[in-house]
Order: structure tokens, then C-alpha cells, then sequence
């Protein structure tokens, strides 16, 4: 199932975690994207100049059109991972199967995106 919602980020930056949480990336840098194996970091469009529009979902049935930003794991012990701001507010789940899932994320634009898709498996 795919899944989508448009958010104003604090910080320009979402999380990709599993459900329960996982260990960020430290120090957050300008690096666009970050990660440790239970995190992932994404900057995004920052709140003040507008939405981020984020999809979730199986990871061919989301890929766009967008390069490629990111391709690795995380671990995801309760087989459900999230997206979130950096104040922990869930913005999209999904059920995975296995314990360690492999994340994919595009953005659409090289520096400050506004449409971030992130796909799993």
C-alpha cells in the first residue's frame, strides 16, 4: 500500500526509523542524507518555505522519476517502520516482513526537495 502526506518539516529533515525508534545520525551535518543501521535522516524543503509532500510504500511501486539518494538497511525489529519529524511526529508507517529492511529514498531536488519517496524492500 502506498502512502502520502504533505507536512511543513521543522529542521527540513524527516526520520526513518523503525516504529519504535531508532539511534539518529550525530552530528547532523548538511549532509542531505545521513543514516546509522536504525536511521536514516533526510533533509527536505525546510517549514518555513513550504510542504514536503512524502510517499511510503513497496519500492516498485513508488519509484519516481527522481535520482537516487539513498539505497541501504536498517534495522527494523518491530517489522513496522515510520517516517517522522525531528519532534517525533509520525507522518507515515508501513508493515515490512523482516527484521532488517532494505530503505530506498529519492528526492526531487538536489539541495531542498518539496516531494521526498522513500520505498522499502
Amino acid at each position: 500500500m502506498i502512502e502520502t502526506a504533505r507536512h511543513a518539516m521543522p529542521n527540513g529533515l524527516i526520520f526513518i526509523e523503525d516504529i519504535v525508534g531508532g539511534e539518529p545520525p550525530y552530528p547532523v551535518t548538511d549532509d542531505k542524507v545521513q543514516f546509522t543501521s536504525s536511521c536514516i535522516s533526510v533533509v527536505c524543503l525546510h517549514e518555513i518555505d513550504g510542504e514536503t509532500e512524502l510517499t511510503l510504500g513497496f519500492a516498485e511501486q513508488v519509484k519516481p522519476n527522481f535520482e537516487l539518494n539513498f539505497d541501504g538497511t536498517i534495522e527494523t525489529p518491530s517489522r513496522e517502520i515510520r517516517i517522522s519529524t525531528v519532534e517525533e511526529e509520525v507522518l507515515l508507517r508501513a508493515r515490512v516482513p523482516d527484521i532488517i529492511t532494505r530503505i530506498r529514498v529519492w528526492r526531487n531536488h538536489p539541495v531542498w526537495p518539496d516531494q521526498v519517496v522513500v520505498g522499502w524492500g
